[in-house]
């Protein structure tokens, strides 16, 4: 990196794209969760300790297993779109005020935690 910049930035399109921004790391964790989340939606993952929604609910059987990752797999699909969305937003309206950014990536988390005891909810009534 030359002297006297502050971030590595790559060109989007017409908008640079500084990647220390937070609409990029909202855009970044959006698409990851989304990607991770599409396997367990598929049912392509099997039981195991190391991938998915290994609630203990989910160990009761394969049926159980199956049918709360494909849940949770949808949750997490809508949660990386929605977050990666409101990266994209961002991104488009650097006018906004400079806190709007912060608020975002706080709400990711209360999103985010929302999602997860939706999750553990749903496992709780497959029981």
């Amino acid at each position: 990196m030359a002297s006297g910049c502050s971030s590595l930035t790559v060109t989007c399109g017409e908008y640079p794209l500084a990647l220390t921004s937070p609409a990029t790391a909202l855009i970044t964790i959006g698409a990851v969760v989304a990607v991770a989340a599409l396997p367990l939606l598929l049912g392509l993952v099997g039981p195991n300790r190391s991938y998915g929604i290994r609630l203990p609910a989910a160990f009761i059987s394969e049926e159980h297993w199956y049918a709360i990752n494909q849940f949770g797999g949808r949750r997490f699909l809508l949660f990386g779109m929605v977050v990666a969305g409101a990266g994209l937003l961002l991104r488009r309206h650097p006018e906004w005020p400079f806190w709007l950014p912060i608020l975002a990536l706080f709400g990711t988390l209360l999103l985010l935690l929302l999602t997860v005891r939706s999750i553990k909810r749903h496992a709780q009534e497959m029981e």
